[in-house]
């Protein structure tokens, strides 16, 4: 038997799908724009050919053909099949439930046999005949309530199709709902009273009580979509109905009294039967007789106390019994209805997107779910001991009066509804209004489902800015019979987008349930990103995001690299520690030998047997990657509509979460639910000639801004934003060459305009409006970051500031050095980063070479470019080099806010280097600062040091320190143009102007370094962010204290200062202040002790 039940009848294949959908289909205010097409900037406006085919299995489940349908009519019966299936059955004292169970195992069971016959006709069922079309149901729908009147009719102990068990209805041992007519008369009054009570809500009060269960739900941050629903409906029965309040637990243990009342009440069926029926808050725990009588009249009780005093004493025990039936039998209908109504929402096979619910379609949703999902599928009376079955959910579904699509998922005009819904036996009324059978409740469930509904498809309240929303933990799937239309899922808040990414503003615009359908989506089956599915699930940690589908072993291999590597602030229990390793050699070296080019620079390698077996595997690897690199491109990773976009941003915020992270520093970028950092500017959508402005004046073309003096692009504009110097480099053949001259007029209000674009590759200029122009300036964005990472952040700020800062203090100062333990302030971790950076991005076939489009040689050009290009100067004197008219430079955050850290820094620095050193001779005097100036492992830092002297001195801490805080904010913190595919990456392919998924994912992975919470220059006192005015104590060693003091003094004017800087830039940063983006990288802080990958 049981399994006769888990296996459903097999549906021919061939069949129309039910669920296919013509997106000109009428539907009212739901969809928000005119029909899409499917170009790169809209929605694809059909489903694939695969999305189709998955409709079809869907449908096979419970939207099958109608009898009289043309367009999708019922496929053939199995009957051999449902024949064996149902055989032991046949063995049953009643076989009733014989030719029930292939009605449930084969939802067209009924459709197939009335197939063919003419109007009016029946056919026989379960002992009696059954009725399935739409006029005859309705027809017999009004004639019912008199026929029972008169005695023409009867009604017996049965729910809907069900038959129940008298001896669970000790009262009158019938269901009340269901008993004769004098009982009813009794009965309807005061039931009627008390669901049309003053108090009971409007469609507005039931959504304030859904968005109260769902904010308790988002506290423990999920909910059950069937079950958590139904025990929130049995509390707001209680409530409004009788005026009792139940707690949570109260309402779960109503709950299973429910359940075991009405499996008790079936238990003539066989057991498996009823088990499998899978009815709402049914369950095979019977409870045992007399315990069941006990707490039902338990229940009785309380509800008669609270009864009106205008119910007679003799029929209070009736009518108490009677609500209770209501709460446990009549009023079950709501959770089920909000259910389908979720599940209908989170599937795109079932409706095509884009979706949006609000006040105007609400009401024609709610009623297309009752109508495709009716909780109540059947209604039974006797015309003798002739059983009429009229099937409702049959009904529910003719073409004759829903259409020739009336097996699709449409909106329909309300007037239809109301005229034709006939789930709530809708127009069984009789002349007295106590012999009416229409549901007294449907003026409760419609509205209270439509509030919850409204409820969920708005943004949810989150803490900060976040926008929240509900999605499915998994997609939604069919129940395993027909009246259980769906099985229950887990619906998780996610929270996760709070407008601190770029893409994000863009997805906002999707509203809460295309959001969570384009989460399920971008997961499908039969999604073209399907490869990638693994990575997705609102609720997965990160460490399950392991499976990166189509992406190469490399890329797999750094996502994990990147995420193993991660630790939290309050485990960098050593950043405040005082390094009291004595200074020497270091046993190891990572050698940049630059092919020659430029001399060698020597990176300190972690010793001791775990870093060389790290090492070890890692050169292991990269043998197994082998140096030949694939650039072939699986279709599932590419990215080329506007959906496509907006998956792909979805993707990557989904694969890079994690969860149980601690908070970070209050004004860290580092993230506890992210491995990425946040976006200190984010951009709305970064394709715009305006963002490119936005870019170049504020973001992260402003380092290569000049004057333009090339002739052939004056008449377009007078300044440059020039990265063609990437042009001189060769790429691989699927590349275009980098490298892009943006020209920008001035205008009289000091706004910029973008006017052209010299593309490299293309050899030409590119203006508005030509066909190349968006390429062009997706190839100039992308320029722009490769020159950044590749020569600005990764040469310059981390293996040659950085790096001279860390080897040398530490190998040639004592621990008590002051110098060195100032330095030891802006170095932290910094051996360990650059030994990572040695691993994963230096060599031949690492990640660097993969991410960028240059073979290794070209690579290994742009490295020589940036050591040679690095310049020993403090930041004025690079200021006073900047070819630009100074109206314009001073007004470049970069150096505005810049220049003004600069220097707070300098004057930190000059103090300190007096209270050790007041004079030259006596700094000349110290051997190791002496054997320190020589900079023996990274010559191009030593080539251009004049000699030592406290002025020189202080210019090279002061800048170091700048370099590897500030300078290392702006140039290492990429994310904010990495988060769409749109935005930048280091490889541009002919005619793409969006990057790929598996592009994507790795620069991304390289980003994540920087996500790394790191001790704030700026301390907060959190965990692992402490003061580092104690490094600087140096009385242990023998100074004067008198010294700390004059330290101490500095230090806390040092802080303030910053603090009012910080300051000073939030102002120019405001709306209105002049900025076309704000720029927070030179703000103090923000800025980080040391730099992270």
């Amino acid at each position: 038997l049981k399994l006769i039940f888990s296996d459903r009848a097999p549906f021919p294949s061939s069949q129309e799908s039910s669920l296919s959908r013509d997106p000109r289909s009428k539907m009212m205010n739901w969809c928000r724009a005119p029909e899409p097409t499917p170009d790169e900037n809209n929605f694809d406006a059909e489903f694939s050919e695969e999305e189709e085919a998955a409709a079809d299995e869907l449908s096979d489940w419970w939207f099958w053909g109608h009898s009289d349908s043309t367009v999708h009519p019922p496929p053939d019966v199995p009957s051999a099949k449902l024949f064996f299936a149902t055989l032991p059955l046949k063995f049953h004292s009643d076989a009733f439930y014989a030719e029930f169970a292939q009605h449930i195992l084969c939802p067209h069971y009924l459709d197939k046999k009335v197939q063919g016959t003419p109007a009016g006709s029946a056919c026989p069922f379960a002992g009696g005949v059954a009725f399935t079309r739409h006029a005859d149901i309705k027809k017999k729908l009004a004639e019912v309530p008199e026929q029972l009147v008169s005695g023409e009719a009867t009604r017996r102990n049965e729910l809907a199709n069900l038959k129940l068990d008298p001896k669970v209805f000790p009262l009158t041992d019938i269901i009340l709902l269901c008993g004769n007519v004098e009982m009813h008369r009794r009965l309807s009054p005061h039931i009627r009273a008390l669901l049309n009570n003053p108090s009971m809500p409007d469609r507005d009060g039931w959504k304030k009580e859904a968005e109260a269960f769902l904010a308790t739900c988002a506290l423990k941050r999920r909910f059950k979509a069937k079950e958590e629903v139904g025990t929130w409906w049995f509390q707001m029965m209680w409530k409004y109905i009788i005026g009792i309040t139940l707690t949570v637990a109260e309402a779960q243990e109503f709950g299973k009294f429910q359940s075991a009342w009405l499996a008790s009440a079936l238990t003539s069926a066989p057991n498996t039967f009823v088990d499998k029926l899978h009815l709402d808050n049914v369950t095979s725990d019977i409870w045992p007789l007399d315990k069941l009588l006990e707490v039902q009249v338990q229940y009785r009780k309380k509800i008669r106390a609270k009864l009106p005093d205008n119910v007679p004493e003799g029929d209070r025990d009736i009518v108490a019994q009677g609500i209770l039936e209501v709460f446990s039998f009549g009023g079950i209908s709501v959770p089920p209805t909000i259910h389908a109504a979720m599940a209908v929402l989170f599937r795109r096979d079932i409706l095509l997107s884009p979706v949006e619910i609000n006040e105007g379609n609400i009401e024609a949703f709610i009623y297309e779910v009752t109508r495709l999902f009716p909780t109540v599928q059947g209604f039974c009376y006797y015309k003798g001991n002739e059983r009429q079955h009229l099937e409702l959910a049959h009904g529910l579904r003719d073409p004759a009066v829903w259409g020739p699509d009336s097996h699709k998922f449409t909106l329909k005009d309300l007037d239809l509804y109301k005229k034709n819904h006939i789930g709530f036996a809708n127009g069984a009324v009789a002349k007295s209004v106590n012999d009416t059978k229409e549901c007294p409740g449907q003026h409760i469930a419609l509205p209270a489902s439509q509030g919850f509904i409204l409820a969920l498809a708005q943004w949810q309240p989150s803490k900060g800015k976040q926008l929240a929303y509900w999605a499915p933990k998994s997609v939604p799937r069919p129940g395993a019979v027909f009246n259980n239309w769906w099985m229950d899922f887990d619906v998780v808040i996610q929270d996760w987008m709070d407008g601190d990414q770029t893409g994000e503003s863009l997805l906002a615009e999707l509203g809460p349930i295309e959001m969570a359908r384009l989460l399920q989506h971008i997961g499908h089956a039969h999604h073209k990103h399907s490869k990638l599915r693994a990575l997705l699930g609102p609720s997965r940690d990160a460490e399950q995001n392991r499976y990166l589908g189509a992406c190469n072993l490399a890329t797999k291999m750094f996502f994990e690299i990147t995420r193993g590597q991660y630790q939290e602030l309050a485990m960098n229990h050593t950043s405040h520690e005082i390094d009291m390793t004595p200074p020497r050699k270091t046993d190891r070296y990572f050698e940049l030998d630059f092919f020659g080019k430029t001399p060698t620079i020597r990176l300190p390698t972690q010793d001791g047997v775990a870093y060389r077996l790290r090492d070890e595997i890692m050169a292991k690897m990269r043998i197994v990657q082998g140096t030949e690199i694939d650039d072939s491109m699986d279709p599932s990773v590419r990215v080329t509509t506007k959906e496509d976009r907006l998956g792909a941003i979805m993707l990557v915020q989904q694969a890079y979460r994690r969860s149980g992270g601690k908070e970070p520093p209050p004004n860290s970028i580092s993230r506890p639910d992210s491995y990425l950092p946040k976006a200190m500017s984010t951009f709305y959508d970064i394709t715009t000639d305006d963002a490119q402005v936005a870019i170049a004046k504020c973001g992260m073309g402003q380092l290569y801004l000049k004057a333009n003096k090339n002739e052939y692009l004056k008449a377009f504009g007078d300044v440059i934003c020039d990265t063609g110097v990437l042009a001189t480099l060769s790429v691989r053949p699927s590349f275009e060459r980098l490298g892009a001259i943006a020209v920008f007029k001035r205008e009289s209000n000091d706004k910029w305009t973008l006017t052209a674009i010299d593309w490299k590759h293309g050899d030409k200029v590119v203006r508005p409006g030509d066909h190349d122009w968006e390429h062009a300036k997706w190839a100039w964005r992308c320029s722009i970051l490769t020159l950044l990472t590749a020569v600005n952040h990764l040469v310059q700020a981390h293996w040659i500031v950085a790096n001279s800062l860390n080897v040398h203090s530490r190998e040639n100062l004592g621990v008590h050095h002051p110098i060195r333990r100032l330095l030891q302030v802006v170095t932290y971790n910094t051996t360990t980063v650059n030994h990572a950076s040695s691993l994963t991005l230096y060599p031949n076939g690492a990640m660097l070479t993969r991410l960028s489009p240059f073979p290794y040689e070209e690579l290994q050009k742009a490295f020589v470019l940036g050591a040679e290009s690095w310049k020993f100067q403090s930041l004025p004197e690079e200021y006073a080099t900047v070819d630009l008219p100074e109206d314009i430079k001073s007004k470049l955050p970069f150096w505005q806010d810049g220049l003004e850290v600069y220097e707070a820094m300098r004057k930190f620095v000059e103090g300190y280097v007096d209270v050790y050193y007041p004079t030259d001779e006596s700094l000349r005097a110290c051997p190791e600062l002496t054997k320190y100036w020589q900079f023996e492992h990274v010559q191009q830092y030593a080539r251009q040091m004049p000699a030592i002297s406290k002025e020189a001195l202080v210019k090279q801490i002061a800048r170091g320190m700048f370099d590897v805080t500030a300078y290392h904010e702006y140039v290492g913190y990429v994310v904010t143009y990495t988060t769409d595919p749109a935005g930048a990456v280091p490889q541009v392919r002919p005619g793409r102007n969006m990057t790929d998924i598996q592009e994507m994912l790795g620069v991304n992975g390289l980003v994540a370094g920087t996500g790394i919470p790191m001790p704030m220059f700026v301390p907060s006192g959190t965990a692992g962010d402490e003061e580092w005015l104690p490094i600087l104590d140096i009385t242990a060693g023998g100074q004067d204290p008198s010294k700390f003091k004059k330290v101490t003094d500095l230090y806390h004017t040092f802080m303030a200062k910053l603090k009012h800087i910080s300051a000073e830039i939030a102002k120019r940063n405001a709306p209105g202040a002049g900025r076309e983006m704000p720029f927070r990288n030179m703000d103090p802080v923000t800025f980080e002790r040391s730099v992270s990958l």
